[in-house]
């Protein structure tokens, strides 16, 4: 099997931050994060600033109800974000940089899975939900 990473670790917070600086980089978004319902971060690519910026208005962000205002370091910006379900726990990905964000955070849903070990819903629990 031909491998197509080049850059990889066995490292898990070395691998998120790989996966997501690969999505960033392709998306040419200016940051992408995985945190968790706390707004802590996870991992990042970009500016520091940025990213804890965004995890920490993820999990807001990913209510239809949300209705208050970015940080300055995202003021002005398009933010998108995905819940993710692993085993019960729920992390966000989320971008900031580009209003058509889709396929890059799908890439980074993908990749997280793959480096936590959780394997993508079946078809059969997406029918469920």
């Amino acid at each position: 099997m031909n491998e197509r990473r080049t850059r990889r670790s066995q490292d898990p917070y070395r691998a998120l931050c790989l996966q997501l600086e690969h999505s960033r980089s392709q998306g040419q978004l200016d940051a992408v994060v995985v945190a968790i319902d706390n707004g802590l971060l996870v991992a990042g690519a970009g500016e520091r600033s940025v990213c804890e910026a965004l995890g920490a208005v993820a999990p807001l962000m990913s209510s239809p109800s949300f209705t208050g205002r970015l940080p300055g370091a995202l003021e002005g910006q398009s933010v998108d974000v995905r819940e993710v379900s692993l085993d019960g726990e729920t992390v966000y990905v989320a971008s900031v940089g580009r209003r058509d964000a889709d396929a890059c955070l799908e890439q980074s849903i993908s990749g997280v899975r793959r480096i936590l070990g959780y394997a993508p819903p079946s078809v059969a629990q997406l029918l469920v939900n």
